[in-house]
C-alpha cells in the first residue's frame, strides 16, 4: 500500500508549524510539571520561603511578646519604686521613723533627737530627704541598727557615720552620729521648709 504524501509536502508550510507549537507546548507543560524545574519547582521555593518567613515572623512576635512583657514588668515596678517606695513625703516620714525607732530599740540603742535636711540629686532627679540622730553604744549593736536600717523597706541609705564626743578608752560604749537619706519623689514645700528649712539646690550642695 502505497501513502500519497504530495498533498502533505504542499501543505507542509500549514501542519509543520502546528506541529512545532504543540511540541513545543507539550515540552513547555511537561518542564513546568517537572519535579526538578518549571513552575511546581518554583512554586515549591515560593512556599519553603513563604514558610522560612513565616517561621521568622513567629520568633519576632514571640520575641516581641517578651519584650512586651518585660517592659510591662518595668514599668509595673517603676510605678512602685515611684509611688511606693519613692513616695512623697506625707506619706513615707512616719514609716521612716518607724524604720528607724525599730532598728534602734531591736539593737538596745535609743536615738537621741532628729534632724532633717533635703537637697536636688542631680542623678535621680528625685530629692534626697536627710536624717540625722546620735545614738551610744557598743559598736555590735550599732553595726545591728545599721543593717537593719538598710534592710529597711523604706529604702535608706547610710550617707555619714562620725564619733561624737571624747573616745574613752575605758567605755566600750561609743557615741555616734548617724546620717542616713532616702529619695523622695515629691513633697509638700512648706512641710519640707518646716522640717529642713527647705531644699537645697543641686548647684549649692556643689558649692558646699
Amino acid at each position: 500500500m502505497n501513502i500519497d504524501l504530495r498533498p502533505w509536502k504542499r501543505l507542509v508550510a500549514v501542519w509543520l508549524p502546528a506541529v512545532i507549537l504543540c511540541l513545543a507546548a507539550a515540552f513547555l507543560y511537561g518542564w513546568q510539571t517537572s519535579e526538578s524545574g518549571g513552575r511546581r519547582a518554583n512554586v515549591r521555593e515560593e512556599i519553603a520561603e513563604l514558610e522560612a518567613e513565616l517561621d521568622r515572623m513567629e520568633s519576632l512576635q514571640q520575641a516581641t511578646s517578651g519584650d512586651r512583657a518585660r517592659v510591662v514588668a518595668l514599668e509595673q515596678q517603676f510605678s512602685k519604686l515611684y509611688g511606693e517606695v519613692f513616695g512623697n513625703l506625707d506619706e513615707r516620714l512616719t514609716g521612716i521613723l518607724r524604720s528607724v525607732g525599730s532598728a534602734s530599740r531591736n539593737a538596745g540603742l535609743l536615738p537621741g533627737s532628729f534632724s532633717y535636711s533635703a537637697r536636688e540629686d542631680k542623678t535621680t532627679g528625685f530629692i534626697r530627704f536627710s536624717i540625722g540622730f546620735s545614738v551610744s553604744g557598743e559598736y555590735q549593736n550599732i553595726r545591728q541598727m545599721l543593717n537593719e536600717l538598710q534592710a529597711s523597706p523604706e529604702f535608706l541609705v547610710v550617707e555619714n557615720l562620725s564619733l561624737s564626743g571624747a573616745e574613752d578608752p575605758v567605755s566600750r560604749e561609743l557615741d555616734m552620729s548617724v546620717l542616713i537619706a532616702t529619695f523622695l519623689s515629691e513633697a509638700d514645700e512648706r512641710q519640707l521648709r518646716r522640717l529642713t528649712g527647705g531644699i537645697v539646690s543641686a548647684s549649692e550642695s556643689d558649692d558646699g
